[in-house]
């Protein structure tokens, strides 16, 4: 059976839950992205990464043009900014050239459509990985709602992250036997690794940066999405009980400025910047608790990383995947981050609870969510529906 993986643009996280795939599928999974996208991202990097971990699977589509509705340019790209349409010149013959016995795509837009015409023309199934939620899809407008459904009727079944994303294409009213849930998984082998060859004296000398109570951390662009600004707004409650606690902020973004300027008079906040992938375990091997009150995530990856790394969890309940990881006097609390007290509660809670004994238990409710078990439930979930849909 040849799996083709149409997904024009993905990180390199992605890039293990792929090559086990291959595994399962013998070799005959392929993976065929756009390398259009990632130059426009300056992320030639992977372009080379790719193919070094897929080999032959590797499938670079060349003759994509992107036009960028918010530039209204073909030439520029602008973050989260405008839409993306697509220009696909000779995908579809890409497609046919490889003769796929399955196909899997992206989400409802982009490459979808010219992958449902293929698949209704040469009767072959076609699966959808997707991840948005109800949240994340809230002013989504009626004839977009329209559009899915109609594009549902090809879709021999979904790849979800979590009951999240289920729910939502419940409401729209998709079956739910055709709705998986396979997860996202974050490899964090690297982190692991680097907390594990931390000496005593390294973890000694980062800490003397932070001090000795609990050092929260939070990861992530600062950016409105991901709600910085109302943590920091509880911080200021936080610290006047406990005024020995820190914030640590890994990563950048055109918020940077204002929120300096708005809270860097707190000593207890460190506003560390971009921080080099490579480094980052270390502040993952010092810190006590990892917070994310994203305003707006299907499925924030950072928190099972964390909590790979043996870490305590605090997001909001905007997060996709808060239902699955986050489980109250287990392993953490959620919150909802337009309510500064809840997020105060949050910050206090961890003060009256053993985070080692949480921090255990958020390892262990991971693992289900790693690389591994990711990609086995994939691939049971392909090979049932096929063996469902031809009557074997």
């Amino acid at each position: 059976m040849k799996v083709l993986y149409c997904n024009p643009i993905f990180l390199d996280y992605r890039l293990p839950f792929y090559k086990r795939l291959n595994e399962l599928f013998d070799g005959n999974f392929y993976v065929m992205y756009s390398t259009t996208r990632y130059k426009m991202r300056h992320n030639e990097h992977l372009l080379k990464q790719i193919p070094e971990v897929l080999g032959r699977n590797a499938l670079p589509f060349e003759n994509e043009k992107l036009f960028n509705t918010y530039e209204m340019s073909f030439k520029r790209y602008n973050g989260e900014k405008g839409k993306r349409i697509p220009i696909t010149k000779g995908l579809y013959r890409s497609i046919k050239n490889i003769k796929p016995d399955v196909l899997i795509t992206e989400g409802f837009f982009q490459w979808t459509p010219l992958l449902v015409l293929y698949s209704f023309i040469y009767r072959t199934p076609i699966f959808m990985g997707y991840e948005r939620t109800c949240h994340t899809e809230r002013n989504t407008k009626w004839i977009m709602n329209l559009y899915r459904k109609i594009i549902n009727l090809f879709v021999t079944g979904y790849l979800v992250n979590g009951n999240e994303t289920k729910r939502y294409l419940l409401q729209l009213g998709i079956k739910e036997e055709n709705i998986f849930i396979t997860g996202m998984s974050a490899d964090s082998t690297l982190l692991k690794a680097g907390i594990a060859s931390m000496t005593d004296d390294e973890k000694e000398s980062l800490n003397c940066k932070f001090g000795k109570c609990i050092k929260y951390l939070f990861v992530g662009q600062l950016v409105e999405r991901k709600g910085a600004k109302y943590l920091l707004q509880a911080w200021r409650q936080h610290i006047k009980k406990h005024p020995d606690d820190s914030l640590i902020l890994l990563g950048d973004g055109p918020l940077a400025p204002a929120l300096k300027d708005s809270f860097g008079d707190m000593r207890s906040v460190h506003f560390l910047g971009k921080i080099p992938y490579q480094e980052v375990y270390k502040y993952y091997g010092i810190a006590d608790v990892f917070v994310l009150p994203t305003l707006e995530d299907n499925w924030s990856l950072v928190v099972p990383e964390a909590m790979s790394c043996g870490l305590p969890v605090a997001t909001s309940i905007y997060n996709g995947c808060h239902p699955e990881l986050v489980k109250r006097d287990a392993n953490g609390i959620t919150f909802d981050t337009y309510d500064i007290q809840s997020i105060a509660d949050a910050l206090e809670y961890f003060h009256h609870h053993d985070l080692k004994t949480m921090g255990q238990a958020s390892i262990e409710l991971e693992k289900p969510f790693n690389t591994e078990n990711c990609a086995q439930r994939e691939y049971d979930a392909i090979i049932r529906s096929l063996d469902k849909k031809t009557g074997k």
